[in-house]
């Protein structure tokens, strides 16, 4: 078989594991297609965390028996018992006759396990098709696994110099109805929703998706514990949990007393200059399974994110309006120079009515 037919085959595969774009985590999106004789028996993908790997999905879609096929996988089959069985027994046992595996899975547990596996049962594996398009697709997962830590997007709703907020603090609203109804659908592809103390304080938001799926947990980052009782967080804390993560300056009776609301948890944090440590939050949220984060403000939190280089993703939604005065979306100690400044690539943009969203990925250093 030539080479373009391979990695038509493989697109597919991507395509069909993008389907389940952000609904997977902790697990990664797989696709995977069977073909014998040149014609596709078989396809499917990783829907949900708990529910058949994609491999299994194509096995059972087969529309016919799939020995002496080749499977086609966007990520390696996994050989561990999770909250579903491995995958290679069931392919081996399929008869399935060649594996092409667009990248080797990271994670500890797997990691060439199931390529080695495939291979001792005489089953030949070709790994690195579309070896990129995999990465890119799983790019949250993979940080998630290789650095201990979750994906960062940073949405920001803003005037075109920059402004969150008038000069008497509000807010609302700076963009239109449009703009905030899709941020509200998109909430659910999210496992944690962030904001800073000042914007619970200010705008008291509800951070919660459209359709009430989500996000898995709400977290305050709020150093000195300064969120209200009577916060729509708090309020609604047993539908959606919310994570307070506070440091040594939060008071013991100030602890006492908003722990006392169903779902709501302090989550004390080592301090850096009076402040939430963000890296050490960061890596105690990957611990609970937490993959990738939606910060939502305000310029405090994500200029602190920015000087500690933690944003992956940035979401400006920017409405043509000029606000002046200094209340910046982005606040921080900011670049040193302009040869220090936080570069984007994968740049686009997308209209909302007068409103237009910017997004783009932080270009990493070196």
């Amino acid at each position: 078989m030539d080479k373009a037919k391979k990695v038509q085959y493989m697109r597919l595969a991507l395509e069909l594991a993008k389907k389940a774009e952000d609904m997977t985590y902790p697990n990664p999106m797989v696709g995977a297609v069977i073909v014998k004789k040149g014609r596709i028996i078989g396809k499917g993908y990783h829907r949900k965390a708990g529910m058949d790997h994609a491999e299994i999905v194509a096995l059972k879609n087969s529309k016919e028996d799939p020995k002496g096929a080749d499977m086609y996988v966007t990520l390696e089959p996994c050989a561990h018992y999770g909250k579903t069985p491995p995958c290679i027994p069931a392919i081996v046992k399929s008869g399935i006759k060649r594996v092409f595996v667009a990248m080797e899975d990271p994670n500890p547990i797997v990691k060439g396990r199931g390529i080695k596996m495939l291979r001792e049962a005489g089953i030949p594996v070709k790994t690195g098709i579309c070896g990129e398009e995999a990465r890119h697709i799983n790019r949250k997962y993979l940080k998630f696994i290789t650095k201990g830590v979750p994906y960062v997007t940073v949405k920001l709703a803003q005037t075109l110099d920059g402004k969150i907020a008038a000069r008497d603090g509000s807010s609302k609203w700076i963009t239109s109805e449009k703009c905030r109804h899709f941020v509200k659908r998109m909430r659910s592809k999210y496992d944690a929703v962030m904001v800073g103390a000042n914007t619970v304080l200010n705008d008291d938001p509800l951070l919660i998706s459209e359709d009430r799926t989500g996000p898995k947990v709400r977290v305050v980052v709020d150093s000195s514990l300064r969120i209200q009782r009577e916060a729509k967080l708090i309020r609604t804390a047993a539908e959606v949990p919310v994570v307070i993560a506070t440091t040594a300056l939060a008071s013991r009776s100030r602890i006492k007393e908003l722990s006392r609301f169903a779902g709501v948890e302090i989550l004390e944090v080592k301090s850096k200059d009076k402040k939430v440590s963000l890296k050490v939050l960061f890596k105690k949220l990957a611990k609970r399974n937490i993959v990738n984060v939606l910060v939502e403000g305000g310029g405090e939190l994500v200029g602190s994110l920015c000087d500690e280089a933690l944003v992956d993703e940035w979401m400006f939604f920017i409405s043509p309006k000029v606000m002046g005065g200094n209340r910046a979306s982005v606040k921080g100690r900011g670049a040193e120079n302009i040869n220090r400044v936080m570069e984007l690539e994968e740049v686009d943009f997308t209209k909302f009515g007068e409103d237009f969203l910017v997004r783009g990925r932080t270009c990493s250093r070196g």
